[in-house]
């Protein structure tokens, strides 16, 4: 008899708060859905859940009705949905974790909320991972260095997570122990995904992808680039480290990227700003030396984004 077919009903608890990303729900819902279908019965079943019933709001306007948390769930699995706002936090997504943890339910957190438990339970972050704007934020505010860059991190019945598109690769990694392969392989050709990314995979960040493939040299002139933001690098000592002349690195960047190496260095550590600006409470000035700009810090931002940053600060409070 096939795996598949021994497994009992499986409860998946689907818990959100206003703001859910609708990617995240859908990569849940989808996966569990169609892994009924391919198995021809209902292994899954699922619910929304939220720490108040009612009606919950996703960030693009959706409406779900969700059942309150009950203070003694029954679920197997729990996935915590991410949200739009990176600084959302809520102490009863904390309760719930513990809950849900208590009941020795699995439990998976995804981004934004994978960022609150470790914020919360985690003096380094070691062990534990988030999608890579979270990353950096808890680096700033709360000096966590070691959360790892991968998709996802099992610790312990946690696993925390990325989310966004990668919510499809977690859930059909986590389906995968109550599935048989061919079952599984099923669902992603479905899907239309010709691989399922494994949770030790690295997260691409601001960029990577104008430049995967592209040439090594680039690959690691761009890592030690995001490595060296507050304090940036010259073109001449990302060159002397890579083994090649200044020339010959400004003209693979040009080539492959259609940009000088200063340049690019300058969209990276304005991108990073426009993060940090939107999404922290860190002055101006802050921002500016956290990202390697000094008085004239203003006029690049503004010649890139057509905007001050003191525009794209009042734009997030209105």
């Amino acid at each position: 008899m096939s795996i598949d077919l021994k497994q009992n009903n499986m409860k998946v608890d689907i818990i959100l708060s206003d703001g859910f990303v609708m990617t995240e729900l859908s990569g849940v819902v989808d996966v569990l859905r169609l892994a009924n279908r391919v198995v021809d019965k209902k292994m899954f079943t699922f619910r929304y859940v939220s720490p108040e019933a009612g009606v919950v709001k996703s960030s693009a306007d959706t409406w779900l009705n969700a059942s309150a948390l009950s203070n003694s769930p029954d679920a197997d699995i729990a996935v915590f949905l991410g949200n739009s706002d990176l600084n959302f936090t809520s102490r009863e997504i904390e309760k719930a974790v513990h809950k849900y943890r208590y009941t020795n339910a699995k439990v998976v957190l995804l981004a934004e909320a994978a960022a609150i438990y470790i914020s919360a339970n985690s003096d380094d972050g070691f062990g534990h991972t988030t999608h890579w704007e979270n990353r950096l934020l808890l680096e700033e505010r709360s000096g966590l260095y070691d959360i790892a860059p991968s998709l996802a991190v099992s610790t312990d019945k946690i696993v925390t997570c990325a989310g966004l598109v990668s919510t499809y690769d977690i859930m059909l990694q986590i389906v995968a122990g109550y599935l048989s392969k061919a079952k599984l392989l099923t669902i992603s050709s479905i899907l239309l995904l010709d691989k399922v990314r494994s949770f030790e995979t690295r997260q691409p960040g601001a960029m990577d992808a104008l430049s995967a493939g592209k040439d090594s040299h680039i690959d690691q002139a761009i890592k030690m680039m995001q490595s060296n933001i507050e304090e940036p690098l010259k073109t001449t000592e990302l060159a002397k480290v890579l083994g090649q002349t200044t020339r010959s690195l400004e003209r693979q960047f040009l080539r492959h990227l259609g940009r000088s190496p200063g340049r690019f260095y300058r969209e990276l550590r304005l991108i990073r700003a426009q993060n940090f600006l939107v999404n922290t409470d860190m002055s101006i000035l802050e921002i500016a030396a956290a990202c390697g700009f000094g008085s004239n810090f203003g006029k690049i931002y503004k010649a890139y984004y057509g905007k001050t940053p003191r525009e794209t600060r009042k734009e997030r409070l209105v």
